[in-house]
């Protein structure tokens, strides 16, 4: 039992909590928030599906993150890497 819950730790803190993070124009102005998840599965090989942006398309000041965050670990490893989300961001 110690060392499956040692194994789960290390996974823990060898996975990283990546950002990406794009800022088009000036940044958000307006202090608009939504929030996306693309789910991914095989390790990130196939996506289910890739969430459309259609309302950025005419708007010159935003701001796109695009994380790895420690919730979409935690189910990647819940999983072993079958299922592996991703969280979309988006300010304006």
């Amino acid at each position: 039992m110690r060392k499956l819950l040692f194994v789960i730790l290390i996974s823990l803190f060898i996975s990283s909590c990546s950002v990406h993070t794009f800022t088009y124009g000036d940044g958000p102005k307006e202090g608009y928030t939504k929030v996306l998840k693309q789910h991914n599965f095989l390790g990130g090989l196939i996506s289910e599906n890739t969430p459309t942006v259609d309302e950025l398309n005419d708007e010159k000041d935003y701001k796109l993150v695009i994380k790895y965050s420690l919730v979409d670990t935690f189910f990647s490893i819940l999983s072993f890497g079958l299922y592996t989300p991703t969280t979309i961001i988006i300010y304006r």
